[in-house]
């Protein structure tokens, strides 16, 4: 369903504070409280394996050499770029399907020059699907499929995404069954095909039969060959967010159970071991948090991942977890937790993970400190022209778009201007983006209308931060089409209208500041009301909401009642706003997708060609007495 952590824009700001840093800060944080084992952040400078430091191949001659290329958080992103920022260098336009064949094709080409018997596993830690552009949402994610396994993608993990239209129909494209309903005639043409991705999943079960939903299986063992007839055997664990009741609908997380991850990772470790399997891969859907303390210059790895980890060694001090491939929160991540390399490559293809070691066959793991893992930009054809496109992976998406043209091309409306209006990627310092004002917008004018034929008064319209995808394209005639505003709302969201006090509304923009900054910040974007918020100190919450008024100044009644708009996902306690389960629904104001185009054709129609929101909605006003 929708992403929920705050996007790696303040960890990039913050890695931006490193000036004049070369080659490998190390260590830039180390952590050793009572009990944990030793965190340790690393940060390179090198945009490009062959760039970059590798243990030594004389030194392991004996061993077997093995890569790890790893993706996350791809969500459809055939042809979506953003930038990528890695310690003081920024990556401009980074990502896109056809850079990122190139990039890994690239990273597997300088790995078999070093190590020429060596063997290459690309696997990736889930969120491949959903929230996607048009040219994957529109059928039903299958072209991303079918990018995945052009570019030989063998194993995989499931992400929060991949529930987003139900479990079930994630795994009819994996293995490339026909559409189980009926959808657009772009789809329903589309080719069917398998995927070859094995899903891996251990802390996922069927809440009626206690087993793996679909056949999926907790681990993986794969077999590499050395010279000399020599074999080591791999082990691939998945595991997924057990905070899945906030990440989607009812119907589509409660179907199954979601275990304790480190747990999980303990039980299958064991077993694994046991087998002779001691070289250990993780394919994790759970988030980090990175930070650079611009005044003491140590970077910080934080957050979900981390805690596993710290739980996974409490549990079992002498796992043989290896590697961790983290996801889930959109960041840069490139730490050692323990004997553990833990990596993120941000989101949507904007780098890569290329983790490189030497399994000895005579321990059957890893040999000593053989294992390095490095995240690596996707540069865009003007950063780095000797990278050329990926022919098999253009030609992909050349298809998809032709197939999807004349939906996604169709205009819907005027904007003032040729300006785009800014997305998450560029929130204010506040978690304010035009583009989000703009849904809310529309939300509340939908929940207006649908109110008076419903006998309701609709007061106000939130929404969750996540489910913003991009900032609203418009092209240089002014014109926005059906994809641009598909883009910004791709989920198709039930609206409800809910019955809330204003005490309850404090509460719930207060959830806001609660747990800040620990690895799943989440925040509301809001229309027809505004608030003031002020520094706390706590904590667990740095910051509280003040005052709330109406656009026309007036200060809300904590007794009275109002109606407001908000999508299903947040009325099911989503991005852990607990509160909203505790309104009572009272009415319906359609579909997210639809509401939003329906805004952007009715305000072109009544003169009104769609300009940007004043980002004024969130004020700060100082420090709490």
């Amino acid at each position: 369903m929708n992403f929920h952590t705050r996007d790696f824009l303040k960890a990039s700001a913050t890695l931006l504070a490193f000036s004049a840093l070369a080659g490998f800060i190390s260590p830039s944080q180390r952590v050793k409280a009572a009990n944990n084992v030793r965190v340790v952040t690393k940060i390179y400078s090198s945009a490009k394996p062959e760039q970059s430091t590798w243990a030594s191949v004389k030194k392991y001659r004996h061993d077997i050499p093995v890569q790890f290329l790893g993706i996350n958080d791809l969500h459809g992103g055939l042809e979506r770029t953003g930038n990528a920022t890695f310690g003081n260098t920024k990556y401009e336009n980074a990502g896109g399907a056809v850079r990122l064949a190139s990039y890994l094709d690239s990273a597997q080409a300088s790995f078999k020059k070093m190590a020429k018997n060596g063997k290459t596993f690309r696997v990736e830690s889930g969120d491949m699907v959903g929230a996607s552009p048009s040219n994957s949402a529109l059928l039903q994610d299958e072209s991303t499929m079918h990018v995945l396994k052009a570019m030989e993608f063998k194993l995989g993990t499931l992400g929060n995404h991949e529930f987003d239209e139900g479990l079930g129909e994630f795994h009819r494209i994996v293995v490339g069954g026909k559409p189980t309903k009926k959808y657009n005639s772009a789809e329903m043409n589309y080719p069917h095909q398998k995927s070859g991705l094995e899903i891996v999943i251990s802390n996922v079960v069927d809440r009626k039969t206690g087993k793996a939903p679909f056949n999926f299986k907790p681990y993986v063992i794969q077999t590499v060959k050395g010279k000399n007839g020599q074999k080591v055997k791999v082990g691939f664990i998945g595991i997924l967010t057990n905070t899945m009741p906030t990440l989607t609908t009812y119907q589509n997380y409660h179907p199954y159970k979601y275990l304790d991850e480190a747990t999980a990772i303990a039980k299958y470790d064991r077993i694994l071991r046991k087998k002779g399997v001691k070289a250990i891969v993780v394919l994790a859907h759970t988030g980090v948090a990175s930070t650079v303390d611009s005044n003491t210059n140590q970077a910080t790895t934080t957050g979900p991942s981390v805690d596993i980890l710290q739980k996974l060694y409490k549990l079992d001090p002498k796992n043989s977890v290896d590697l961790y491939l983290a996801a889930h929160s959109h960041q840069y991540a490139n730490a050692k937790v323990g004997h553990t390399v833990l990596l993120q490559s941000i989101y949507s293809g904007e780098a890569y993970e290329d983790a490189i070691g030497y399994l000895n066959p005579k321990t059957h793991d890893f040999a000593k400190n053989s294992l390095v893992g490095h995240v690596f930009p996707v540069m865009s054809s003007q950063q780095d022209p000797t990278i050329k496109d990926n022919s098999k992976v253009a030609a992909i998406v050349k298809d998809a778009d032709e197939r999807t043209s004349l939906i996604v091309n169709q205009k819907i409306g005027e904007a003032a201007t040729a300006q785009s209006l800014t997305g998450r990627d560029k929130n204010n310092q506040y978690d304010e983006n035009e583009t989000g004002d703009l849904v809310t917008d529309s939300q509340l004018a939908a929940g207006k209308e649908a109110g008076q034929k419903q006998g309701l008064t609709v007061d106000f319209a939130m929404t969750n931060g996540g489910g913003v995808r991009a900032g609203l394209a418009v092209k240089p005639d002014k014109s926005i089409t059906w994809g641009a505003a598909q883009d910004v709302q791709p989920f198709g969201n039930i609206l409800d209208i809910v019955s809330m006090t204003g005490q309850q509304i404090y509460d719930v923009l207060n959830q806001q500041y609660k747990n800040y900054g620990a690895g799943h910040h989440t925040y509301l974007l809001v229309s027809g009301l505004k608030y003031d918020f002020t520094s706390n100190d706590d904590k667990t919450q740095p910051y509280k909401v003040t005052k709330i008024y109406t656009n026309d100044g007036k200060g809300l009644d904590l007794n009275k009642s109002y109606n407001v708009v908000i999508n299903e996902f947040l009325k099911g306690g989503g991005d852990f706003f607990n509160q909203f389960k505790e309104a009572k629904q009272v009415g319906t104001a359609g579909v997210d997708t639809d509401v939003f185009v329906k805004y952007i054709e009715d305000q072109t129609k009544a003169g009104k060609p769609i300009t940007a929101p004043k980002l004024d909605r969130k004020n700060f006003v100082g420090k709490a007495q």
